[in-house]
């Protein structure tokens, strides 16, 4: 097969130029070596950086679940961890547009994404001999003390970690967990695909220590479940004098922040709301029993506050508030974020009527 030129623009540091870069590139060092098409959300594995399918590389994962070790399907190295590639699926995406003839028909591609498990980084026990140290109790038995994850210890509701079991780690605290897709405690934010241990250990009744740290209950948590006192930062694109007027329109309307966002996320859950500027992740899966973590769930927040303002009856604006103009650029302006007094003088909280977002 004919290789493929590719054009990236070199950006010198002080001003743009014009120049380019190209590289060509064969295809068919874009294949996964499992299914043998280009990759479909491409994964990475260490240490041999060998790259497959996500779906085909968790399928052959759960192939390898009773193996004392998980080999990689092209060289057969022991992999040690496995994360998604972002950078690859830009050039995954660029091959695809160039040669349609790539594409695979739309049932395999949905078949693929049912198989995919691979959400956040993963670290898998290659199989080695443990260096983890160990002391003796009283009874003579060697106890292994495990600074990452507490089930390699103890068993935990029936279950303990073995040579073969894949593990996540928290996004947030660092600490080690388990991979446990199908037991239905949760582990990951579906609004960014990221691992959160806290209501994982917290659903076990496990809590952290100096050896294995774990995040508290509150860093992944159901939606309907959180609370909120005071207006995210990311609100209205950052705009403070947005989030001044609406906080005016809170108290004109005699509503606090949590009343507002219950209400709103029961119109989300009865999709009374158009989601396409809902900045997360499976954005239409998302409901109110859904676990996000803290900042997914600001991104939320911030979303509805959108709807909040965009659907209030005029009279609850202050008055300055309600002579403004609509700025043309609406919410994607992005003179409002270094302009102070253009943030003031035009309302921002509207759809654009000019650029490239105009709806």
């Amino acid at each position: 097969m004919d290789s493929m030129t590719y054009r990236f623009r070199v950006i010198p540091p002080e001003k743009s130029c014009s120049k380019q870069l190209k590289i060509l590139l064969d295809p068919e060092n874009a294949k996964c070596s499992i299914c043998l098409n280009v990759w479909h959300d491409v994964v990475t594995v260490a240490p041999c950086l060998h790259n497959f399918c996500n779906g085909c590389f968790s399928e052959w994962l759960r192939r390898c679940e009773k193996h004392p070790s998980v080999l990689c399907p092209q060289c057969r190295a022991a992999v040690e961890f496995v994360g998604r590639n972002h950078f690859l699926h830009g050039i995954e995406e660029d091959i695809l547009q160039s040669d349609s003839s790539l594409r695979r028909p739309i049932e395999e591609i949905a078949l693929l994404e049912s198989y995919a498990s691979i959400k956040s980084p993963l670290v898998i026990n290659s199989g080695r001999k443990s260096r983890r140290k160990r002391i003796r109790s009283s009874t003579d038995e060697e106890i292994r003390l495990d600074s990452a994850c507490p089930q390699c210890v103890n068993e935990y509701a029936g279950f303990q970690c073995n040579q073969s079991t894949v593990h996540l780690q928290c996004h947030l605290c660092g600490g080690m967990m388990p991979s446990r897709s199908n037991n239905g405690l949760p582990q990951h934010c579906l609004g960014c695909d990221r691992a959160f241990c806290g209501a994982y250990w917290h659903a076990l009744g496990v809590a952290g220590s100096n050896d294995h740290p774990v995040c508290t209950g509150e860093t992944l948590k159901p939606i309907s479940e959180r609370t909120i006192l005071r207006i995210p930062f990311l609100a209205h694109e950052k705009n403070r004098h947005e989030q001044y007027i609406t906080e005016n329109c809170l108290s004109q309307a005699g509503k606090s922040l949590q009343d507002v966002i219950s209400e709103f996320v029961t119109k989300m859950n009865n999709r009374q709301i158009d989601r396409t500027r809902l900045q997360l992740n499976h954005s239409e899966m998302i409901t109110a029993q859904t676990h996000v973590c803290n900042e997914c769930y600001d991104k939320l927040v911030s979303f509805l506050l959108y709807w909040f303002r965009i659907t209030l009856p005029k009279h609850f604006l202050p008055p300055g508030a309600l002579e403004r103009e609509n700025c043309w650029y609406g919410y994607a302006c992005r003179t409002q974020h270094h302009n102070e007094e253009h943030a003031r003088r035009r309302n921002h909280v509207c759809r654009p009527t000019r650029g490239s977002h105009v709806l």
